[in-house]
């Protein structure tokens, strides 16, 4: 699956269905997510698609659809709709999901989203503008320039437990309309991302991660055009991490910042605003609030060259997922950060506030300050 052509993305995007007898079918996850920020109309958005359980059985498995919204001022909407899986069309063979609500469609190298989740309506194409990036050549990549270790042994034999797929889309524009109560949003951009996972685990033994990416516009001054990080902890008791920081430029020259050479500082409690999903959270546990920094710094040099990002939240909506047993619980935080970048790649020099996507999840109850 090393296919980097726009025109192969529905065979390299398509869900991965299991097998109809595979003894783990029920542990089956898998998701798209969009993200993106306009700066015109300064909108954060994150849609989320997913299936989870068997795809077979409809007592066993539902489809989600969510959509986090941050406004000017950091003004939060979330939505969550959940459907049964005699409504859900999805496909081994195309990135559609269909549902009698929302429906997320690819054709002729560009998606729709139209319908609603929940309150939230949504009119969007999106364009897809760079080819898809697979985990198997990001892997390729990173190693043929990285000295392996045991570490990076079994970081990747953690992942590939719990991953089927991974695909990135690094670059989408999105036009279209958002509209929630009382608001409506025009929204015209061509900082947009997606990125296509799935899996058979159960997220009892998620043990966690921090990804996301810096919304960059290489065509304004002072940006690069690509800045991504994921730091996977794996391990019994999640003390090891392995991963990094890839910083393409405007020029197309590319550096990866591994862990071994970074640090990562937390200072501080977000206090801004917040929201949680499902609507049920608050009740079932009223004084929970997971630890989310005021500010996360990644800093780090590799071959002479040097990066320091800044992540400062504007707001977070906080999803909590059970296990299948109902025994464990894991937070996925979901963050629209402003990220002040400082980097010196290849010569050259980056020094530029830019809007960020911030995932770090953790297992419920163990918000550590690792890596």
């Amino acid at each position: 699956m090393l296919s980097s052509r726009i025109e192969d993305l529905p065979w390299v995007d398509a869900f991965s269905l299991p097998s109809l007898f595979d003894t783990r079918a029920s542990l089956y996850k898998e998701w798209h997510d969009f993200v993106f920020f306009d700066r015109g109309s300064q909108l954060f958005g994150l849609l989320n698609f997913a299936v989870h359980g068997n795809p077979y059985d409809g007592k066993r498995g539902y489809g989600a659809a969510l959509a986090f919204l941050s406004g000017p001022g950091g003004k939060v909407h979330t939505a969550l709709k959940l459907s049964p899986l005699h409504q859900l069309k999805v496909s081994p063979y195309d990135p559609d999901f269909l549902t009698k609500e929302v429906s997320v469609s690819y054709q002729a190298t560009e998606f729709t989203i139209k319908g609603k989740i929940d309150d939230v309506s949504l009119d969007l194409t999106i364009p897809v503008l760079l080819p898809p990036v697979t985990m198997t050549q990001i892997g390729f990549d990173v190693l043929s320039k990285s000295r392996i270790n045991v570490e990076m042994v079994g970081a990747a034999g953690e992942m590939a437990g719990i991953w089927d797929k991974w695909v990135e889309l690094p670059k989408l524009s999105v036009v279209g309309t958002i509209g929630t109560p009382g608001t409506s949003y025009t929204v015209d951009t061509t900082t947009g991302y997606q990125d296509h996972e799935g899996g058979r685990f159960d997220w009892g033994g998620v043990l966690g991660w921090d990804t996301g990416v810096l919304l960059c516009d290489p065509t304004s001054p002072g940006e690069p055009e690509k800045v991504s990080f994921l730091f996977y902890r794996y391990g019994p008791s999640g003390e090891s991490s392995y991963g990094g920081v890839i910083v393409r430029t405007a020029e197309g020259k590319e550096r990866f910042f591994g862990a071994e050479n970074m640090t990562i500082t937390r200072t501080g409690e977000f206090s801004g605003e917040r929201a949680y999903l499902p609507g049920v959270t608050k009740l079932l546990y009223p004084d929970y609030r997971p630890h989310v920094p005021a500010t996360t710094v990644f800093s780090g040099t590799e071959s002479g060259d040097s990066i320091e990002v800044t992540f400062t939240p504007r707001a977070v909506c906080t999803i909590v997922v059970p296990s299948t047993t109902g025994e464990a619980e894991t937070t996925f935080n979901e963050t629209h950060c402003d990220a002040a970048l400082k980097a010196v790649v290849g010569g050259e020099s980056y020094d530029k506030v830019i809007p960020c996507w911030f995932e770090s999840v953790r297992p419920r109850g163990r918000f550590d300050d690792g890596p």
